[in-house]
């Protein structure tokens, strides 16, 4: 894995999914901390709403995708996936959730923490462990789309225009 692209709540909004999948380079992976779809409450009546366009391409991505339920989403909509997923990548264990849920018991051994849930970028490290939240880049709350961007020795968070906005190193 060259690196791995972090996302939260895209909501089903069908723009920003593809705007992932542009963003996705050779030998990349994408984690998305929930709220893929929002079948729940959805904004049907906007064009750009269509989870069922998003789910469509799942099965044809060219890369490979860690992803749990949000709060909105569904399960019955995609099936076969959890509200917690721990995964390595980099040789760091990572614990994703998408942060609607208390009380939350982070596993041991943890290095990073992934959440969504807020639309809201957060980046920073508690004792030994990096705690991200990749905000939203469909609908963030401080009108600045975001994602985080991991790679072998450290956590980004990025701007939809590339500036980066905070960096740990592992």
């Amino acid at each position: 894995m060259e690196r791995l692209l972090v996302f939260s709540d895209l909501h089903g909004y069908f723009p920003a999914w593809l705007t992932v999948k542009a963003l996705v380079g050779p030998g990349d992976a994408v984690a998305i901390a929930g709220d893929l779809f929002d079948t729940r409450y959805g904004s049907y009546n906007d064009s750009d709403f269509a989870p069922e366009h998003i789910r469509a391409t799942m099965a044809d991505l060219d890369f490979k995708l860690f992803y749990i339920y949000g709060n909105c989403d569904v399960e019955g909509f995609c099936k076969g996936y959890s509200h917690e997923l721990r995964f390595k990548a980099f040789d760091k264990t990572i614990f994703m959730h998408h942060g609607h849920k208390n009380p939350l018991i982070i596993p041991q051994g943890t290095d990073i923490v992934i959440q969504g849930h807020t639309h809201l970028p957060q980046l920073e490290k508690i004792q030994n462990c990096i705690h991200l939240n990749p905000g939203s880049i469909a609908l963030p709350r401080n009108e600045t789309p975001t994602f985080a961007v991991i790679d072998n020795n450290s956590v980004n968070l990025m701007t939809l225009s590339g500036k980066k906005l905070a960096s740990l190193n592992f």
